[in-house]
C-alpha cells in the first residue's frame, strides 16, 4: 500500500543542511549525476530564498529527469509561491510518484519514510490541493499521463541512503531490475485511484 497524498512525518533533515552557500547564479550548467553530490547541491538550493525563484525555477524544470524528488518538492513550493498553482500541484505529484517509486527500488523498506519527510518541505502545496481537490485531480492525471513520469535518471540510492540501515551516508541498494516495471505500475495504479477519488467528490 502506498502512502496517502497528504504525509506526515519528520522532514529530512540530512538533505537540506550543508555549510556552504550557493546563488542561483552559481547554479551548475549540469546538476551532478552523483546522487551524494545531488544532495549536497540540494541542501544548498533549497535554501535559496523567494527572490530567486525565478532562476530556481527556471533550471529545475530544464533539469527535472536528472533530479531526485526533493528537488521538485521544492519546484512545487516556488511554483504556488508564484502563484502558479495548477503547475505546483502537477509537480507536486511529479514528485510524489518519482519518489515512491525510487523508494520501491530499495532494498531497505523503511527508505519509504523520506519521501514523506522530504515532501513537507511543500507542505503548503499539499494544503492548497486539500482545498482545491478537484484541481489537484486533473493535475495528478496529468502528472500521470506524462510519458516521462518514471523516466528520470537519478539514481535510487539517493532515497536509498534514507533507510534505516543506511544512515544517510550509504545505501543498502536496490531489488532487482526485474522488479522495477511491476513497482512502477503498482505506483501508477495507487495514485490513480487517489487522483480519480479526488475527481468525485
Amino acid at each position: 500500500m502506498m502512502p496517502r497524498i497528504f504525509p506526515a512525518a519528520a522532514f529530512v533533515a540530512a538533505l537540506l543542511t550543508s555549510p556552504l552557500a550557493v546563488g542561483a547564479a552559481e547554479l551548475p550548467d549540469q546538476p551532478p549525476a552523483d546522487w551524494m553530490a545531488q544532495a549536497d547541491l540540494f541542501g544548498r538550493v533549497a535554501t535559496l530564498g523567494s527572490g530567486e525563484d525565478a532562476q530556481v525555477i527556471a533550471w529545475t524544470s530544464r533539469h527535472q529527469l536528472a533530479l531526485s524528488s526533493g528537488y521538485l518538492f521544492d519546484l512545487s513550493r516556488r511554483l504556488l509561491i508564484a502563484d502558479r498553482g495548477t503547475e505546483a500541484l502537477e509537480w507536486y505529484a511529479v514528485a510524489l510518484m518519482r519518489g515512491q517509486y525510487d523508494a520501491g527500488r530499495c532494498r531497505d523498506s523503511s527508505a519509504r519514510r523520506a519521501v514523506s519527510g522530504l515532501a513537507r518541505q511543500a507542505a503548503i502545496v499539499a494544503r492548497y490541493g486539500h482545498q482545491h481537490q478537484q484541481e489537484f485531480g486533473e493535475a495528478g492525471q496529468r502528472a500521470l499521463a506524462r510519458p516521462d513520469l518514471f523516466g528520470h535518471t537519478i539514481s535510487p540510492d539517493w532515497v536509498c541512503a534514507q533507510g534505516l540501515t543506511g544512515m544517510g551516508g550509504q545505501s543498502a541498494g536496490t531489488i532487482a531490475p526485474n522488479l522495477w516495471p511491476p513497482l512502477a505500475e503498482a505506483v501508477r495504479a495507487d495514485f490513480t485511484k487517489q487522483f480519480g477519488d479526488m475527481l468525485k467528490r
